[in-house]
């Protein structure tokens, strides 16, 4: 340890003398410490450091020090005395112990001892010089001054001071850095635990880039040959949406290391000082350990990642050859906004989110199911008011005009808010029992009537302009309805864990997912809840008990996953999902967790 921490020491030195810079690099924590005008005698004198030096310096010299000194002879040495500190040729060796002051002396031969057991007994020997008497060695500590004194210190500058014995002081100094050191290890282990989930966020991003361009290759294979060129064009998009968010996290780590290096270095010189130096030196480095504390306590270590930054595909439809082909477009699925809904007055067993809505101001409109309430918050996820409805809010739709329209699980009739949150009208349907599923376009509304397995088709006064037959339907359940910018009506039913696809005129074009099955590979669903589409009319379905977004494609096809079990913490299940009029993707979960992502430019 004692070799390690001098020859890092030895570093500083060289980089000083070889460089021409007015500034110092530490080796292990890289942060840099301006010198004074005097240069490096005018920095602060590491006492635990110095006489660290002198240890190493002699055990270093191989030749025998008495001869050195008294003969100016280079004689080889054979041992080491531990009270002198002296190293000795066998001739010395043999003396020593023969006069009357060096008789109790321990004089060990070299060849018994490693290097560490040399430097750990001559240590224990070595005593503390006074920087002002370098003659006297430091003997006590003034309360008063808060320094070491030596004998000769104590009588010149602190006859009427509070002067103690080392002993006392040094407990009590070791008692506060073995506290210091402490904390330290525990903002250390911090800043371990954040580098881990930043090299873990790093390395799920790579991931999903690789398997980003392994997807775009297989599109790009399926296309004919003018598409080619966008190939090379989708890898440089991707690795240009990525290029930020990387040098960002990057920028993060960089930082949260250096913050560590500083923190474990500070503690390990603590704990060395503390398991190794004398009390005078822990005094001395008292101060320097306060203001390094305090540098490092200022620095708050970063905030955990509220979310993983997802690296995923977006399909774009294009015209090709007069043939409908699936175009991509590389971005970067990024959390625009997350907020929760529940607020302290929700019973957290009980709090249930049916459905969501977006109206054209980018507010976000919930139904609250088991509260039997709706909520508007803005984008932010500020809550603008909170308004009972009457029976159980099952669906919401927002029409063009920026009414809110709400079915209940227990009335047979559609309730219409204002923006405000005012009740303005109610409208009455031929439904039997109750409305679920609602969707709204600028001239109809559509619900869905379970128990007669069939779509009503309104007009805004609530007047019926279609039926449509569906035998797939069933009773009671969950079941949610969106309208294409093309006229059709995209119906999901959780108990069949399918979607049903219906032309303007109501014929079936084609189901997405096996009727009557669940299922958790491409094309399959398990309890599919809300649905909405895109300004492709490509359809994104909120697969439920798979935790799961799907985007499909108009024709019922399988595109990609937008969200998967990995982008939803447990009991996080998605159960409704929008657009907003910026092109952010919402989705709410049952338990109330809004999620704004931006999902097309």
């Amino acid at each position: 340890m004692f070799i390690n921490i001098i020859s890092k020491f030895k570093i500083i030195n060289n980089q000083y003398v070889l460089g021409s810079s007015d500034n110092l690099a530490c080796p292990v924590c890289h942060v840099g410490t301006s010198l004074p005008p005097e240069g490096v005698d005018g920095l602060l004198t590491n006492v635990f450091l110095e006489n660290l030096v002198d240890i190493v310096g002699s055990k270093a010299n191989k030749n025998c020090s008495i001869c050195q000194q008294l003969y100016d002879k280079q004689v080889e040495s054979t041992s080491l005395c531990v009270q002198c500190q002296n190293i000795l040729c066998a001739e010395c060796s043999a003396c020593h112990n023969r006069t009357k002051f060096t008789l109790t002396h321990k004089v060990i031969p070299l060849g018994q001892l490693s290097d560490a057991e040399v430097l750990e007994k001559m240590r224990s020997a070595q005593k503390v010089k006074c920087p002002q008497h370098p003659d006297e060695v430091i003997k006590y500590f003034c309360k008063s001054c808060k320094k070491v004194a030596c004998r000769d210190c104590a009588i010149l500058g602190h006859r009427s001071h509070d002067l103690t014995g080392l002993g006392e002081a040094g407990n009590t100094a070791r008692n506060e850095l073995k506290s210091k050191t402490a904390t330290l290890q525990t903002i250390s282990n911090n800043y371990h635990k954040k580098v881990k989930e930043i090299n873990s966020r790093k390395k799920m991003s790579d991931k999903q880039q690789q398997c980003v361009k392994q997807e775009i290759r297989v599109w790009a294979d399926k296309v004919c040959n003018e598409i080619k060129e966008h190939e090379e064009s989708l890898i440089k998009t991707l690795q240009s949406s990525v290029q930020k968010e990387t040098k960002q996290t990057l920028a993060i780590r960089d930082k949260t290391e250096l913050c560590l290096g500083t923190t474990q270095s500070t503690h390990d010189f603590g704990d060395n000082t503390l398991r190794c130096g004398h009390d005078a030196e822990v005094l001395f480095l008292q101060s320097q350990m306060d203001e390094k504390m305090s540098e490092i306590e200022k620095e708050p270590i970063e905030p955990p990642f509220k979310t993983q930054t997802q690296i995923q595909l977006q399909k774009e439809a294009v015209d090709l050859n007069a043939e409908r082909l699936a175009f991509f477009e590389c971005s970067v699925i990024t959390p625009v906004t997350v907020f929760k809904t529940k607020s302290e007055d929700d019973d957290d067993e009980k709090y249930w989110v049916t459905d969501i809505s977006v109206l054209h101001n980018g507010d976000i409109v919930i139904a609250s199911w088991d509260k039997e309430r709706l909520k508007l918050f803005d984008k932010q996820g500020k809550l603008k008011w909170a308004v009972d409805v009457d029976g159980v809010p099952w669906n919401v739709a927002v029409t063009p005009d920026d009414e809110i329209m709400v079915t209940s699980g227990r009335t047979p009739h559609i309730d219409v808010f204002d923006g405000r949150g005012h009740k303005v009208r109610k409208i009455p349907t031929i439904v039997s029992s109750l409305c679920i599923g609602l969707a709204v376009d600028r001239d109809r509304i559509v619900i869905v009537d379970g128990a007669n397995k069939c779509i009503h088709i309104l007009d805004h006064t609530g007047k019926t302009m279609k039926v449509i037959k569906n035998e797939h339907f069933t009773g009671r359940c969950f079941c949610y309805a969106a309208c294409s910018s093309n006229g059709d009506i995209i119906i999901s039913v959780s108990v069949t864990h399918c979607v049903f696809i219906h032309t303007k005129t109501g014929d079936l074009l084609t189901t997405y997912g096996t009727p009557r099955t669940r299922g958790d590979g491409p094309g399959r669903l398990s309890d599919p809840r809300g649905v909405c589409t895109d300004s492709y009319n490509n359809i994104i379905i909120a697969d439920f008990n798979n935790r799961r977004v799907h985007l499909v494609s108009p024709q019922g096809q399988f595109i990609r996953c937008i969200l998967t079990p990995d982008d939803f913490e447990d009991g996080e299940e998605p159960t409704s999902v929008a657009l907003t009029p910026e092109g952010h993707l919402v989705v709410v979960t049952y338990n109330g967790l809004v999620k704004v992502l931006k999902y097309m430019k």
